[in-house]
């Protein structure tokens, strides 16, 4: 079972989104179709107007090739931020979850791909870590090192 709309931190996601863009003066204008944070704040706002917590045939719509340099690091918290929301689902992860689709776009920003997730945090870092060392271990400290998001607190 995925995240319910109720547990979702509507506030520390959108700041997490905002902090990764780099704003129209970086970019040029802003085309959110074709941004992978854009995106993501596409998707978040349409969870929050309709109540839900997926994104139909969210992954399918990511833009892939969105080549634009971004700060790592904001990408590595947003990874481990959003992980710390994740319920871990096992066996029933569906990657259309808002959780899943949000890891993939900070994913193709920090890796160049969205990585495979097998439902559960623990075997997500440690092969993440194992992939890339540095990375990975700046993610994993993150997500040890932040608050649970409880009223959208640090």
């Amino acid at each position: 079972m995925g995240i319910q709309n109720s547990e979702m931190d509507y506030n520390r996601v959108i700041k997490d989104l905002e902090n990764c863009c780099l704003k129209e003066e970086n970019c040029g204008t802003c085309n959110k179709k074709d941004c992978i944070v854009g995106y993501g704040q596409t998707c978040l706002t349409r969870c929050m107007k309709d109540g839900v917590t997926y994104v139909e045939d969210g992954t399918d719509h990511i833009p892939y090739t969105d080549f634009k340099v971004y700060d790592e690091e904001e990408f590595e918290k947003g990874i481990a931020h959003i992980l710390k929301l994740c319920r871990s689902c096992q066996y029933e992860h569906f990657d259309n979850c808002i959780i899943s689709v949000l890891r993939n776009c900070y994913e193709i920003g920090l890796f160049g791909e969205a990585r495979k997730y097998e439902g559960s945090n623990f075997k997500y870092l440690a092969a993440l870590h194992a992939q890339y060392p540095e990375k990975g271990q700046r993610v994993l400290d993150e997500f040890h090192n932040t608050a649970e998001y409880e009223g959208g607190e640090e």
